[in-house]
């Protein structure tokens, strides 16, 4: 197949229209490995910078001796690189490369512990996940967004175009904008998702988008694989 995960054939939109109003794309959770973040809540003033390196770590160990070998040293925490934003929730997500503008709204996970999506009316609405951290936050930020629906391209339709250097922008509700840029974009097999790699813990403040790609097999569960793209924090304003 071609290597765009963003195909529209006609047939495939009259599959569409026949057997959903709108495609709902799972996005993987696995619970294992994951440690829930929800740091307090930030206040509403100018983004409070947090210091981008952390504190040195002291031994507790002490030379062996007379009275029994040295404590154990536990190993130092690797330093913080990047800025660092105080919490705020997403309000919109801006990348400018792709004409997109979009609300974002706040999302959590369902029954199947898979991450909800957006509700899909309006389908340019995308999916802040509420049980991580905010953009801008130390960690990973994951918003969410549909790849299309019954009535053509949706929020994320173009997310997979986007390349190294490319940037995307997070307004907060502080009123702060969070400016990312991007790694890379990647497309992953849904029995194949990268969980430690989207969700797991940082040194740096990062953000992924996700949405759907890959082949529509409507007796397969939908799309097959999931496009996620992967950026850091590089400033605010």
């Amino acid at each position: 197949m071609a290597d765009t995960p963003f195909l529209h054939r006609a047939g495939r939109r009259l599959l569409l229209v026949a057997a959903v109003a709108v495609l709902v794309c799972g996005v993987v959770l696995a619970v294992l490995g994951y440690q829930e973040r929800r740091p307090p809540a930030a206040a509403t003033a100018a983004p409070k910078v947090v210091s981008t390196h952390a504190p040195a770590t002291t031994p507790t160990g002490g030379p062996g001796g007379p009275n029994g070998p040295a404590d154990p040293v536990p190993p130092a925490a690797p330093a913080v690189e990047g800025p660092i934003l105080a919490r705020a929730e997403p309000a919109s997500v801006d990348i400018q490369e792709i004409g997109l503008h979009a609300p974002v709204t706040s999302v959590g996970l369902g029954a199947d512990g898979a991450v909800e999506v957006p509700p899909p009316d309006p389908e340019r609405h995308a999916g802040w996940y509420n049980q991580g951290p905010t953009p801008g936050e130390l960690g990973p930020a994951v918003v969410v967004g549909h790849l299309d629906s019954a009535s053509g391209p949706a929020v994320f339709y173009d997310v997979g175009t986007l390349h190294p250097g490319s940037t995307v922008e997070i307004r907060r509700a502080d009123r702060s904008i969070a400016v990312f840029t991007v790694d890379s974009v990647e497309r992953f097999a849904k029995a194949e998702f990268p969980t430690q790699r989207v969700y797991g813990d940082l040194n740096r403040a990062e953000l992924r988008l996700i949405t759907c790609g890959g082949d529509y097999d409507p007796d397969n569960g939908g799309y097959q694989d999931n496009t996620v793209l992967f950026a850091h924090l590089t400033g605010s304003r």
